[in-house]
């Protein structure tokens, strides 16, 4: 820890941390702000759905945050590691809002570096075990594919999934901590599940009949996207997803644009009030002293 310190880098950044936390806040909150300012039917949207929706939404979201609580979590204990409850709400918070709107998967490299200046984890072993969650998460989505055409594919490809997370827990010695590499994969399997009921209520909500298995082909290739996300949300590029995996899914395309702009309108709503309630929360414990609490 004290290496990492003495790091240039790092020892500038621990120098200037508050000031670079409130120039990260007020740059993070200008583009929230200019974002819903260039897409005014995110607020129209999400005024004109139903409150029961919203509700369900909020609520399955706010589970999607708990998952990521929960990755960050494994995946540090996985390195040996500990960070306070309260500091992974708050990364876990900041990073779902960066990786939205970054390119790629902005988050875990956010991630990344902060768990490198805050407890000194590597950031060659936290990409390690992130990539047994990436492996776990991809190989879910792309069994999930054939699920309504070919379901025994879908079964056998889950099954060699886990023998090759298996085999990856030997190989990197991670054998004493396998617990760990099992949550990683059952917050893998929730986290897809989550986000197929959430696909579900929204293909409902804009009038389109679709079962739970269509659901779960829907969310595993929209998922998928996420991989090549080069936009804010894989804006674009997940409609893409959909629009070439449809003869899996059987959505039409209409359903996939409806479908889509209603749930990007509430997550940036969603994001948006997650960034508030974390940087108030963040705001608070930095200016009050603790003897104050």
């Amino acid at each position: 820890m004290e290496r990492i310190k003495k790091l240039a880098l790092v020892a500038w950044i621990l120098k200037r941390r508050r000031a670079l936390g409130i120039a990260i806040i007020v740059i993070t909150i200008g583009l929230l702000i200019w974002y819903v300012s260039v897409h005014p039917e995110i607020l129209h949207s999400v005024l004109n759905t139903s409150p029961w929706v919203l509700l369900a939404l909020l609520v399955l979201y706010s589970g999607m945050i708990g998952v990521n609580v929960l990755i960050t979590y494994y995946t540090i204990k996985l390195c040996r590691k500990t960070l306070p409850l309260k500091n992974t709400l708050y990364l876990s918070a900041y990073s779902s809002v960066i990786n939205f709107f970054g390119p790629l998967q902005s988050g875990p490299a956010v991630r990344a570096a902060y768990l490198k200046t805050k407890i000194g984890l590597r950031i060659r072993d936290y990409t390690y075990t992130m990539l047994f969650y990436y492996f776990a998460f991809a190989a879910i989505n792309v069994a999930l594919l054939l699920l309504t055409t070919i379901p025994i594919l879908t079964v056998l490809g889950i099954v060699l999934g886990v023998a090759l997370i298996v085999l990856g827990t030997r190989r990197f010695k991670f054998a004493d901590r396998s617990r760990y590499v099992l949550a990683i994969y059952i917050v893998a399997v929730i986290q897809v599940i989550l986000t197929a009921i959430i696909y579900l209520i929204e293909l409902h909500a804009t009038g389109t009949a679709a079962s739970f298995g269509q659901s779960l082909v829907y969310a595993g290739s929209a998922n998928l996207s996420l991989f090549v996300a080069l936009t804010p949300g894989a804006i674009g590029i997940r409609e893409a997803f959909l629009l070439f995996t449809q003869s899996l899914h059987g959505i039409p395309a209409t359903a996939i644009v409806s479908a889509g702009i209603l749930d990007r309108a509430f997550y940036v709503v969603f994001l948006i009030a997650i960034f508030l309630v974390a940087s108030a929360f963040h705001v608070r414990d930095a200016v009050l002293p603790k003897q104050s609490r």
